[in-house]
């Protein structure tokens, strides 16, 4: 068949967006044929560079889009109208294409592209193709505002639909945000849309039960998420033992040049994937760094920090306060996956992140996330003593993730060879993915 690929997320830094998109994307490619591609550039919270306003009259995207310096004017007006709309205080946009009213969503988006070609990806008119697959890793988390990724997917969905197409919605999560309202409207609107998929596959037990309980006309599948497909390629021969040989442009540094090597036992602490520093800056630095400096005394072996993902900036200012190295978030993802996957602890809030660390047999400590994400995983995994810490772990909860480290580190190669021999078969059943697309 020939498929459109809706959630390529690799265009994000962020290590599970680009790893669970490239491990799909490949079992996808092995028996179909990828004709489009539609990534998360313009999917996520931000519109970007979005020049639109639902009152304006198509002339005037038309008018706009055919200027010969449109491409300067329309960042100049950008700037501009974001900083006096919102006062100079706010980055993202008022205005938006994309609702609940798909129907219009779908008018507005052809109405705008002239002066926003780059949203024309999202235009599924354009491509020839028999059925779209769509990446949903983390789409439908139900919170309240209504998250707007989960909107472009719905019409995406929704427009497929419309056009006789088959539709195969892989690799989701279903999930409440527990830092907002439980949003009915939206779940009533995905319900609708996902009972008419030819498949819904959810990548755990608690997307299941989600599904079964608040989505009553989908009848969703488990399998475990593309990435454990990874498998192999993480623990083939390939040693990643040196940070130098695979620094990014953009992120290179002196200390990358002064032996910063993994033939060491080492310890990764990463951060969560819930919105933490917005909250109290300081207060989160300070947590972040008591966190480090307990590690790195009790565990007796080398801690690196390490940015998964862009809300893991302030990892920066808690890598300069406690002298810790920090491997940046541009580390091409398969040297990451195997520094992850090699190291003897990872402590984070990440879900991906920790997938790939435990296909190397890494154990993980989780703080809680934006979602059931980090409960799950550990059940996925079959961890005996399922445990979230706070995302701003407190001073007790600081100890208390030492001591955890502590008694992982000594169950040694028996406890890395269990998780290790779990993903594996996570592995194998991942792979089943492909068969359901036909």
């Amino acid at each position: 068949m020939k498929i459109v690929y809706v959630g390529d997320n690799r265009v994000r830094g962020n290590f599970g967006c680009r790893a669970t998109s490239t491990a799909l994307s490949l079992l996808v490619g092995e028996s179909h044929e990828i004709v489009g591609r539609i990534t998360g550039k313009h999917t996520h919270f931000d519109t970007d560079e979005l020049f639109f306003k639902e009152s304006w009259p198509e002339s005037v995207y038309t008018f706009w889009g055919s200027r010969k310096k449109w491409n300067h004017i329309k960042k100049a007006f950008f700037l501009y109208t974001r900083f006096k709309t919102r006062g100079g205080k706010y980055y993202f946009s008022k205005y938006d294409f994309v609702s609940c009213d798909l129907e219009k969503s779908i008018h507005n988006l052809k109405k705008l592209i002239p002066a926003n070609p780059n949203y024309k990806e999202f235009d599924l008119s354009q491509y020839d193709f028999d059925a779209l697959v769509i990446n949903g890793e983390g789409s439908f988390v139900f919170s309240t505002p209504i998250w707007r990724e989960s909107l472009v997917i719905s019409m995406e969905i929704y427009w497929a639909l419309k056009m006789r197409k088959k539709v195969f919605f892989m690799n989701a999560m279903f999930s409440d945000d527990p830092h907002s309202t439980h949003n009915t409207q939206m779940i009533e609107l995905v319900d609708g849309l996902l009972s008419k998929c030819n498949v819904v596959s959810v990548r755990e037990e608690m997307s299941y039960e989600y599904a079964n309980k608040y989505l009553p006309h989908v009848d969703p599948k488990l399998y475990p998420d593309a990435l454990f497909n990874w498998f192999d390629l993480i623990n083939d021969n390939h040693v990643v033992d040196d940070l130098k040989y695979y620094m990014a442009h953009s992120a290179e540094c002196d200390e990358f040049y002064k032996g910063i090597t993994f033939t060491e036992p080492y310890a990764l602490v990463a951060a969560s994937s819930a919105d933490i520093v917005g909250n109290d800056y300081e207060v989160t630095i300070k947590s972040y760094c008591n966190l480090v400096e307990k590690t790195k005394r009790e565990l007796g072996i080398h801690l690196y920090l390490i940015q998964v993902c862009e809300g893991d900036e302030f990892l920066n200012e808690v890598s300069r306060r406690t002298n810790t190295v920090i491997i940046p978030m541009e580390t091409p993802i398969i040297a990451a996956a195997k520094i992850l996957a090699n190291a003897r602890i990872f402590i984070s809030g990440r879900y991906h992140p920790a997938i790939m660390a435990s296909l190397g047999g890494t154990p993980c400590i989780f703080m809680s996330s934006n979602s059931h994400k980090t409960l799950s995983v550990q059940k996925i995994l079959d961890y005996k003593d399922i445990k979230e810490f706070s995302v701003i772990p407190n001073a007790g909860e600081c100890e208390e993730i030492v001591r955890m480290a502590k008694d992982k580190l000594e169950q040694g190669d028996v406890l890395r060879a269990e998780i290790k021999n779990r993903c594996r078969y996570l592995s194998k059943e991942a792979k089943k993915l492909q068969e359901l697309i036909r």
